[in-house]
């Protein structure tokens, strides 16, 4: 697969906005609401395919942060990556290409060689690839947006 980024269209993140995953990963899905409807953020990227449409998008720097009950868990030293690939494509043997190719992006892109990123504790499909990627489970957080435990429990994973 080609994994070739491009900064986020309006286009494309309303395109993202409509991704419906399914049980449990429908956690992920965007509430109306949270869909986007402002400028947006010069730190994502969206992978097209041949249609124009997303298969995956980046998050960069403070966009790939999420917010914790824990004071100050974003050490400096790491470039964070948040993260999401188009639901018909999960499940694919895609998952580490994709992660990769974000990272190779943001090495280019950034200067980076250390990288954090966030994960529901629930993802062990997720967690699967990132381990196979190199990252390593640094510090169990709460994610401050969710009152559930079943989905407040995160993983901060760095390489």
């Amino acid at each position: 697969m080609d994994w070739n980024f491009t900064p986020m269209t309006t286009k494309a993140a309303q395109a993202i906005a409509l991704w419906q995953y399914e049980p449990p990963y429908d956690f992920y899905n965007w509430e109306e609401e949270d869909g986007p409807d402002g400028p947006l953020v010069p730190g994502a990227f969206v992978c097209l395919d041949t249609q124009g449409q997303p298969m995956g998008f980046f998050t960069f720097e403070e966009e790939g942060r999420i917010p914790t009950l824990e004071e100050s868990p974003y050490t400096p030293g790491f470039l964070d990556i948040g993260l999401g690939l188009r639901p018909d494509l999960c499940g694919k043997g895609l998952g580490a290409g994709f992660v990769l190719a974000g990272l190779a992006f943001g090495r280019r892109e950034y200067g980076a060689e250390r990288f954090r990123l966030s994960v529901a504790a629930f993802n062990r499909r997720a967690i699967k690839i990132y381990e196979k990627c190199g990252f390593a489970v640094s510090q169990v957080v709460t994610n401050a947006a969710y009152k559930d435990p079943k989905f407040n429990r995160f993983l901060i994973m760095t390489r």
